[in-house]
């Protein structure tokens, strides 16, 4: 892992900044769009994971499924993240509408 960029990613989550990014991936034959973020709010580390089927996401109302939980620290939010096998290394700004 690179230790620079992991340190720019916790120096802007301990700012305010939300960071995080989104990707396409195949799950059992279906492309799902996913979304991943974290953010610091009131001294506790918010992940938060988005997911749907991309043929589904004209009614992402229905079909959409988020999932936002709080750490204590930050480590143990990275580490979430990692053992979902997501690339905390990809986190960066967020444009537009912010996911939380």
């Amino acid at each position: 892992m690179n230790n620079v960029s992991i340190e720019k990613i916790i120096a802007a989550i301990e700012q305010g900044k939300v960071r995080g990014f989104d990707e396409i991936k195949e799950v059992e034959g279906e492309r799902f769009f996913f979304q991943y973020a974290l953010k610091k709010k009131n001294g506790l580390y918010n992940t938060y994971i988005f997911h749907i089927m991309e043929k589904k996401i004209e009614i992402i109302e229905d079909y959409g499924e988020e999932e936002i939980k709080e750490f204590i620290n930050i480590s143990d939010a990275l580490n979430y993240f990692k053992s979902l096998g997501i690339n905390v290394q990809k986190f960066s700004s967020i444009k537009g509408v912010l996911p939380f």
